[in-house]
C-alpha cells in the first residue's frame, strides 16, 4: 500500500506535519493548569491578566490545532480517495484484460464485491480511520512524553499496564482480520446469488420459484448477517476491555499523584496538569483500538484487491511479431487437443482441419462434442494443451492478440448488447465509424427498417443487455456491428435459431451479403444454414468425424446422415 502511495508523498508529508500540529494541539490544556491554579489562584494578588492572557494562548493554540486537523483530514481524504480510484479503474482494468481461463473461476458476484464492499473498507480505512488514527497517535505519545517530563516516577505506571494493553489489541486485530475475510466472503456469496436471480428473473417466474429463490438468498443474507456482527461482537468487544485497563491505570496514577501532593513533591497546579495529561492520553488510547479494528479490515479488503490485481493478464506470445501481411483467414487446426482445466478431462482430442479462406464451414454435431470450444480457439479466449492453430500458414500465436481480435468478429446466438444507444451498440465493432458507416451497416443487417421508425432513431437507448428491443431487433443490430467490423473471420453460433419466422428470413438475408468472401465458422443447427456452407465438419467427442459438403455427407451414409435423417427429416 505504501509503494502504491509514491505519487501522493508530497501531500502526505504535508499532512503528516499538520497531523503533528494537530496532535499536540490539546497539550496547551495541561500547561494552562500550573499557571492558573499556582500563579494565579493561589497567589495572594491574583493577577487577572495573566489568566486572561493564558486563555487566549489556550484558544489560539486549538484555533490553529483545529485548523490543522481540518488541513490534514481533507489531504489524507484526498490522497486515498485518488488511491481508491485508481484501484477502482486498474481492477476493472484487470479484470477486463484477465484470460478466460482465469475469468471462468470467478463468480461476477465475486468481481461485484471487490468492486464495493472491499473497496468501501480500504476507503473508510484510509480515508478517515487512517488520518484520525495518526493524530491520535501524536497526541498520546506527546502527552506520555511529557507526563514522563512532568514526573517520571507517576509515569512508571503507564510502562507497567502498556504491554497488557499492547497484547490486548494485538490479539484482537487478529481475530477482527479473520472475522472480516469470513464476512466479505459472505457477501462475495450474497452479490453472487443476487446476480444470477436478477439475470434469470424470467426463468425464477416461469418455473414459480420465487419463493425458492427467496429462502434462498434469506440463507445466503443470514450467513452474512452471522459473520458480520461477529465482526462487530470483536470489535465492541475490544474498546470496553481496553478502556477497563486504562481505568484501573487511571485510579493507580490518581492515588500515586495525590501521595506526590500530600509529601511535597508536586504543587496543586502540577497534579491538575498530570491529570490532564492522562486524560488527554486516555481518550485517544481509547480510540487508538478502534482505529486499529477499522485499519486491519481495510488491510483485509486491500488483500482481497490484490488478489485480484496479481492475477495473470492477457499477454502477447514471446513469438507475436506486430506488422506481418493482411490476415486473409485460412485456418488450419493441427492435432490440437485441449482441456479447460490443466488437471481436467480434454473437450478436443489430436483434432485437425483445414479451413481455405472465404469457405463458409459449418460445425455440427452433438451437444458436448466441441463445437463452440473449437471456435473459442480461434480468437484465442484459450490456447490448446497441445498441437497448433495456424492462420495463413502462421501459428495463430505469432499474431499479436490485438491483431488477430481485429480480423474477428463475433454473432453469439443470444446477442448481447450493452446500456447506451443504437448507434452506440453498432459502433462498438467500429469505435471511430461515423454516422453514415453505422447507417450503412444497419441497412446491411435489415435492422434500420425497424431503428427509422423509432421516436429516437439511432438515439433510441436500449435499456441494460438491450431488454427494450425484441430477440430479432437485438440480433440484427449485433449482425450489424460485425458488419461495421468488416472481419476477415466471421463467427456464429447459430444467430437464428431462437427467433421467430419473420426476423429469420430478415437475418438470413443480412447474412447472405455478409458471408461472401469471409471466412465463417457457422456453429449449425438449422438446415437453412447448414446448407450455405461450403464445407461441414461433424464433429464428436471432440474429434473431426466426418468433412465434406451436405450432398457428398448424405451420400455417405455416415454420422451426419444420421444426425439430419433425426432432425430434419
Amino acid at each position: 500500500m505504501l509503494r502504491e502511495a509514491r505519487p501522493y508523498y508530497p501531500r502526505l508529508a504535508f499532512a503528516l506535519v499538520l497531523g503533528v500540529i494537530a496532535g499536540l494541539g490539546p497539550l496547551a490544556f495541561s500547561n494552562a493548569f500550573p499557571l492558573v491554579i499556582d500563579r494565579v489562584v493561589e497567589n495572594p494578588k491574583h493577577p487577572i491578566g495573566l489568566l486572561l492572557l493564558v486563555m487566549a494562548g489556550v484558544f489560539v493554540v486549538n484555533l490553529i490545532a483545529n485548523a490543522a486537523t481540518y488541513g490534514q483530514s481533507y489531504l489524507t481524504a484526498w490522497s486515498g480517495q485518488r488511491l481508491i480510484a485508481s484501484f477502482r479503474v486498474r481492477l476493472f482494468e484487470r479484470t477486463m484484460r484477465m484470460p478466460m481461463a482465469e475469468f471462468d473461476r470467478w463468480r461476477p458476484g465475486e468481481f461485484i464485491a471487490r468492486f464495493t464492499n472491499d473497496l468501501t473498507l480500504m476507503t473508510d480505512a484510509l480515508s478517515v480511520s487512517l488520518p484520525q488514527f495518526f493524530v491520535a497517535l501524536v497526541t498520546l505519545v506527546g502527552s506520555i512524553a511529557y507526563m514522563i517530563y512532568v514526573d517520571w516516577l507517576l509515569s512508571l505506571f503507564l510502562f507497567v499496564f502498556a504491554p497488557v494493553v499492547n497484547f490486548v489489541v494485538a490479539m484482537f486485530t487478529r481475530l477482527i482480520s479473520a472475522s472480516t475475510r469470513r464476512a466479505q466472503e459472505r457477501v462475495a456469496d450474497l452479490s453472487s446469488n443476487l446476480t444470477e436471480v436478477l439475470q434469470g428473473e424470467r426463468i425464477v417466474k416461469a418455473f414459480g420459484r420465487e419463493g425458492y429463490e427467496t429462502t434462498r438468498f434469506s440463507e445466503s443474507n443470514e450467513n452474512y448477517f452471522g459473520a458480520f456482527m461477529k465482526s462487530i461482537q470483536l470489535g465492541q468487544t475490544q474498546t470496553p476491555i481496553v478502556s477497563m485497563i486504562i481505568t484501573t491505570a487511571l485510579l493507580a496514577i490518581m492515588a500515586a499523584s495525590v501521595r506526590e501532593t500530600i509529601v511535597g513533591r508536586l504543587t496543586s497546579g502540577q497534579v491538575f496538569q498530570y491529570w490532564t495529561l492522562v486524560v488527554l492520553a486516555i481518550n485517544p488510547l481509547n480510540r487508538l483500538a478502534a482505529f486499529v479494528g477499522d485499519i486491519s479490515k481495510g488491510l483485509v479488503g486491500a488483500s482481497r484487491i490484490f488478489e485480484i490485481l496479481d492475477l495473470p493478464i492477457e499477454e502477447d506470445d514471446a513469438r507475436a511479431i506486430a506488422g506481418g501481411a493482411p490476415i486473409r483467414g485460412a485456418l488450419a487446426f493441427n492435432g490440437v487437443t485441449f482441456a479447460y482445466k490443466a488437471d481436467g478431462a480434454a473437450v478436443l482430442h489430436d483434432l485437425t482441419a483445414t479451413i481455405e479462406a472465404g469457405e463458409i464451414v459449418a460445425l455440427v454435431g452433438p451437444s458436448g462434442a466441441g463445437k463452440t470450444t473449437i471456435v473459442n480457439l480461434v480468437p484465442r479466449f484459450y490456447d490448446p494443451r497441445s498441437g497448433t492453430i495456424e492462420i495463413d500458414g502462421r501459428p495463430l500465436v505469432s499474431l499479436p492478440l490485438a491483431e488477430l481480435r481485429a480480423a474477428i468478429a463475433i454473432v453469439p446466438q443470444e446477442a448481447m448488447l450493452f446500456s447506451g444507444t443504437i448507434a452506440d451498440n453498432i459502433a462498438y465493432g467500429r469505435l471511430d465509424a461515423t454516422r453514415a458507416q453505422i447507417a450503412a451497416a444497419a441497412r446491411e443487417a435489415n435492422a434500420e427498417e425497424f431503428v427509422l421508425e423509432l421516436p429516437l432513431g439511432y438515439e433510441t437507448p436500449v435499456g441494460e443487455r438491450g431488454t427494450r428491443l425484441s430477440g430479432g431487433q437485438r440480433q440484427r443490430i449485433s449482425i450489424a456491428r460485425a458488419v461495421l467490423r468488416d472481419p476477415r473471420i466471421l463467427i456464429l453460433d447459430e444467430a437464428t435459431s431462437a427467433l421467430d419466422s419473420h426476423s429469420e428470413r430478415l437475418i438470413e438475408a443480412a447474412l447472405d451479403r455478409l458471408l461472401p468472401g469471409r471466412t465463417t465458422l457457422i456453429i449449425a443447427h438449422r438446415l437453412s444454414t447448414i446448407r450455405r456452407a461450403n464445407k461441414i465438419l461433424y464433429i464428436d467427442g471432440g474429434r473431426v468425424v466426418e468433412m465434406g459438403t451436405h450432398d457428398d455427407l448424405l451420400a455417405r451414409g455416415g454420422a451426419y446422415a444420421a444426425l439430419h435423417a433425426a432432425q430434419f427429416a
